[in-house]
């Protein structure tokens, strides 16, 4: 059963906004989530508090497998929404089809109120959307198309939707249009440290953790996975398939100083010591910018503690010179994570990627190995038109040079370049992420319609070879490298504890995760990760009730089995349970 619903902070009976992150696609799927902080949400909150208003986040991450988590959201509102004066929701191609679904539960005492909603799905499609929640018919609906920490405080300040500049807004029957909010790099500088109080995952697991000095009954992968910090917005790239050049005309950064500053109160406070940069794209923008920032954490001494990653373009990191690439290793990034999305020459260009990407990958790993740094890219499969040949050689250079690949399937998002483009789609499905609720979203998965064995195989070959890679990599705890039982026990009886400067928690935090190591617990089980065994019978014992998705992979396992042996196959599974 899952656990209820736990708004942060927690000692706060109401309160003039709840922001939401509804996300329950890998529990429909059969597998747990993670938890997490969702950024935006806690740097919107945050800021919200620092000008006296009062805010909770409420984050659907980390709940178990079910199929009705936005109605559980829902009867959660039926409950609680008299607690707050505002409700915003995070809204993406993922969650709407959720979104629509908690509304339709929570219809009675939403009418009342006024309900904001931003994120991808207001940035790509501002007016549909706000023409789709108006059919709804649930309270005043206000969407922020853009950066929402001045606009909600406006609106908040106001007690109004109509009248606030760049809001799409229907109130009292009126509607308005709205256009993109924006930060000013000097604004963005000066925005506050992500709030611990509003840090759902601090809160609700790595806080409890600490205080009682073990994981209890939580995985190690849960409580000890990357923690995630934004350092800029927006991306000078216009890669087709992307929407994040939706959410800012141009880039605005933080410097190095401020983030250090950031991740040192983070450290201090909480204890988090695992970071990865999540931005869309590029901490490697600037050279001299990533060079001043390795300057700042060793300067600190703060590269005794952290371990980061971060995402890079590929032309830009192969720009970096071999001492870059160590400065970085000693600054506390072990990993080199960049899209590589394909190796296929038509394909790069429809994507518009850079047309010598194999050979940019070469450069960037000859001179990460020379660092002792690790490789992890993303490619992406599924393009229709895409060469199986070129494919499997990209994957088998991944597997011999121990790359780690994290391949993904095309999708297509809203008002993304892509959509515009030429391509073949008479062999293949679009099926829609959002769902039945909403498709005039135009958010799709695209799935081939005929079954194509060679393709399956390539990606059980390349998950097999990240799972040998991931296996062999060694823990890292800042400096430390964990190779050896008796290595863990001697950073745990001395070098941590005797290190005058790791912070007091992240030695407590440091200790915990150690301890995990020597006496290891089973895993949660994640999406990305299923056993395959478990995804199928998921997929084919799904009723008519199941989410949209689940629905369009079960279809199209009939097609490829055939109703006959798809029908033996459902009763032969159904009588194990």
């Amino acid at each position: 059963m899952n656990a209820p619903f736990q708004p942060s902070p927690k000692n706060l009976e109401t309160a003039e906004l709840l922001l939401i992150n509804p996300d329950f696609s890998k529990n429909e799927l059969g597998a747990d989530s993670m938890p997490e902080n969702h950024l935006g949400l806690n740097r919107i909150a945050g800021y919200l508090a620092e000008c006296d208003h009062t805010c909770q986040v409420l984050d659907t991450a980390g709940r178990k497998a079910s199929q009705t988590g936005p109605e559980d959201l829902g009867d959660w509102l039926n409950a609680n929404a008299d607690r707050y004066r505002m409700i915003g929701f995070h809204a993406n191609s993922w969650n709407i089809n959720h979104i629509l679904r908690t509304l339709n539960r929570a219809r009675g005492v939403l009418k009342n109120k006024k309900l904001l909603f931003g994120g991808p799905l207001p940035n790509s499609e501002p007016k549909r959307m706000t023409e789709l929640l108006m059919d709804q018919n649930v309270g005043d609906i206000g969407l922020v198309q853009g950066l929402g920490e001045k606009i909600i405080e406006e609106i908040l300040t106001k007690n109004r939707l109509i009248g606030v500049d760049g809001l799409w807004a229907f109130e009292d029957g009126q509607f308005q249009e709205g256009h993109k909010v924006t930060l000013t790099s000097e604004e963005y500088e000066r925005s506050p440290f992500l709030s611990l109080a509003h840090n759902t995952f601090y809160q609700n697991y790595f806080k409890p953790v600490l205080d009682r000095g073990n994981l209890g009954e939580l995985g190690m992968d849960v409580v000890f996975s990357s923690q995630g910090l934004d350092v800029n917005r927006g991306c000078p790239f216009a890669c087709t398939y992307c929407s994040v050049p939706q959410y800012e005309e141009k880039m605005i950064e933080l410097s190095p100083k401020r983030v250090a500053d950031e991740l040192e109160f983070l450290a201090r406070e909480a204890g988090f010591f695992m970071f990865t940069f999540t931005n869309s794209n590029i901490l490697f923008l600037k050279p001299k910018w990533i060079r001043e920032f390795c300057h700042e954490l060793i300067g600190r001494g703060m590269h005794q503690y952290f371990n980061w990653t971060a995402y890079h373009h590929p032309s830009i990191a192969a720009r970096l010179d071999v001492s870059d690439f160590n400065l970085m290793r000693k600054a506390g990034m072990d990993t080199v994570v960049f899209g590589v999305q394909s190796f296929e020459e038509k394909i790069l260009k429809l994507f518009i990627r850079p047309p010598d990407t194999p050979t940019l990958t070469q450069n960037i790993l000859y001179k990460a190995r020379k660092a002792k740094q690790e490789v992890t890219i993303d490619y992406i499969t599924g393009v229709p038109g895409e060469d199986l040949d070129v494919i499997e050689k990209a994957f088998r250079y991944f597997a011999d040079n121990d790359i780690e690949c994290r391949n993904y399937q095309l999708k297509l998002y809203p008002n993304t370049r892509l959509q515009t483009m030429k391509m073949d789609l008479s062999r293949h499905d679009l099926v829609p992420i959002t769902g039945n609720l909403a498709p005039e979203l135009e958010a799709y998965a695209v799935v081939p319609k005929d079954p194509n064995p060679r393709a399956a195989q390539l990606d059980a070959f390349i998950r097999e070879s990240n799972a040998r890679i991931l296996k062999k990599r060694p823990v890292r705890l800042g400096q430390y490298i964990v190779q050896t039982p008796n290595q863990a026990r001697e950073l745990l009886e001395h070098e941590i504890p005797n290190n005058p400067d790791i912070p007091d928690r992240v030695k407590l935090a440091m200790s915990i995760a150690i301890r995990a190591m020597l006496g290891p617990k089973k895993q949660t089980q994640r999406i990305d990760g299923m056993d395959p065994a478990d995804m199928m019978k998921t997929i084919v014992l799904a009723g008519a009730d199941a989410p949209p998705m689940v629905l369009a992979m079960q279809g199209k396992l009939r097609r490829e089995m055939g109703e006959e042996k798809f029908d033996q196959l459902k009763k032969s599974l159904g009588n194990q349970i």
